[in-house]
C-alpha cells in the first residue's frame, strides 16, 4: 500500500469516526448521525472509484489556476507547449505527446 493510500484511508476512518463519536457523546438521534456517515461514505466512494488523473489533466488544472481557460488561448496553448517541452527534457516523451496532443490543437474555424 502506498503511502498516499496510506494516508486516504486513514483519513476516511477518522472522518467516518467523527460523526459516531459526536453522536455518542452529544446523544444525537440517529436521523443527525447516519446522514452524516452517508456523506462520508459517499465521499469515499468518489474518492476510491474517481478517474485517475493523468499529467496532462494536472496541467490542464495548473493553466486553469493560472487564469488561462479557453481552448483558443493562445497563451494557454504556449504555456502547454513550453511545459511539454520541459517534461520531454525531464525524459518524459510520451507525457509530453499526450499533452502537446490535448493542448496544440489547431485553432477550429
Amino acid at each position: 500500500m502506498s503511502k498516499e493510500n496510506r494516508t486516504l484511508y486513514i483519513g476516511l476512518v477518522i472522518a467516518a469516526l467523527i460523526p459516531l463519536l459526536f453522536g455518542l457523546l452529544l446523544e444525537w438521534p440517529a436521523w443527525v448521525v447516519v446522514p452524516l456517515l452517508v456523506g462520508v461514505g459517499f465521499g469515499a466512494f468518489k474518492k476510491l472509484t474517481g478517474a485517475i488523473r493523468t499529467p496532462a489533466d494536472h496541467v490542464g488544472m495548473l493553466l486553469d489556476q493560472l487564469g488561462l481557460q479557453g481552448e483558443r488561448n493562445a497563451v494557454r496553448r504556449l504555456t502547454a507547449h513550453r511545459f511539454a517541452k520541459l517534461i520531454e527534457a525531464a525524459g518524459h516523451r510520451q507525457v509530453a505527446e499526450d499533452v502537446r496532443k490535448r493542448f496544440d490543437s489547431p485553432e477550429k474555424p
